[in-house]
Parts: structure tokens; C-alpha cells; sequence
């Protein structure tokens, strides 16, 4: 990969491109997800176990500057999101809906649209066959929730989970679910050209 300092690549990410970055995916989830105001424990085993599900089931996009991995987007079908109560939402179609089950940046370079290239990226990229997208995201992240919302996505639903400050210690997290109507990017694509 070249060097190009400061500027932000986004590259996708599928089965077969992941071993090659496995590694260092790894090592930015557990930064992203363990240090910072938003940390939580997760032990090595759980994240490899973990990432390497939602890759088999899914996609993705990685976010580079120079030849560091600084941004990663997981996505797969809202079907596999097995916390989502679907006979409550029946006007988002499950079987047509893409799930953004994880959107992480290093902590370092947060606050530089990293995030915000991925979605747009991905969202421009779907196949037509997905017709709406769901995020979930900490209440507590009022940063990320303030991107979705620019982003178009509107609040809807909220859960709670059990997650580990600790090996020993948990706490609960309550997760706010995000949707979007993929049709308002074709207009909002529309209205940029006009």
C-alpha cells in the first residue's frame, strides 16, 4: 500500500481480504473498545471469536491513512441481529435491511470524518437489493449518536446489555437502534446534483 500521508483511503472489506488484515483489525477493535471514555473489557479470544463471525457473515470497510489501519465498519443482514425485536418494527423489512453492527476509529484520529467516509461509502455501495439500514450504538456515546443523526438515521428502539468493565465486574449498556431509509440517500444524492 503507498504511503499518503493525511489522506483517508476507504478500502472494502469481505472473507477474502480479512486474513490479510486480520491482525491488525484485531488490534483496532480492542483500542477502539477497551481504552478511552467508552471502554469496556474484552478479552483477545472474544474479539478474534467475534470479528471473525461478523466477517464470515458479512462486510465491510477499512479506512486508512498511509499504510495505517485507523478505521474499520462491520456490517452483515439485519437477520443475524438477534436482539433485534422485528415483529415491533414491521415497516423496517428484515430481509432487506443491512445491519452496521460495528464502527470503530482509532482513538487518535477520531474527530477527522473517518467514521463518516466509511457509511457513506458503504451506503453508496449497497446493493439495491437492501433497502433500509439499522445501527445500534451506547447512549453514552453522544459522538457517535450526533454523527448518526446527521447521517439521516432516526432513533427508534433501545435494549439493554450486560457488558465487562473487568474480567470480574459488568455493567449494564443500553444501546439505542438507528434507522434509515435507504431511498432518502437517492434524493439527497438528487438534491446535491441539482
Amino acid at each position: 500500500m503507498e504511503s499518503n500521508k493525511g489522506s483517508i483511503r476507504i478500502f472494502k472489506l469481505d472473507e477474502y481480504i480479512y486474513p490479510k488484515f486480520r491482525g491488525k483489525i484485531i488490534d483496532l477493535y480492542l483500542h477502539a473498545f477497551t481504552t478511552g471514555g467508552y471502554a469496556q473489557f474484552i478479552a483477545t479470544e472474544r474479539a478474534e471469536s467475534t470479528l471473525d463471525e461478523l466477517v464470515r457473515r458479512g462486510f465491510g470497510k477499512m479506512a486508512f491513512i498511509g499504510d495505517r489501519l485507523v478505521g474499520l465498519l462491520l456490517c452483515h443482514p439485519l437477520s443475524y441481529d438477534k436482539d433485534f425485536p422485528a415483529d415491533d418494527f414491521p415497516h423496517i423489512p428484515v430481509m432487506n435491511s443491512l445491519y452496521i453492527s460495528e464502527v470503530m476509529v482509532h482513538t487518535h484520529e477520531r474527530g477527522k470524518g473517518i467514521a463518516s467516509k466509511m457509511i457513506n461509502d458503504l451506503l453508496i455501495s449497497l446493493p439495491k437489493t437492501f433497502t433500509d439500514v439499522v445501527i445500534r450504538v451506547w447512549d453514552m456515546n453522544e459522538p457517535a449518536l450526533s454523527l448518526y443523526r446527521k447521517l439521516g438515521f432516526e432513533p427508534f428502539y433501545s435494549i439493554t446489555q450486560t457488558k465487562h468493565r473487568s474480567r470480574d465486574e459488568k455493567f449494564e449498556m443500553k444501546k439505542i437502534y438507528l434507522h434509515k431509509a435507504l431511498n432518502q440517500i437517492e434524493a439527497q444524492e438528487k438534491k446535491e446534483l441539482i
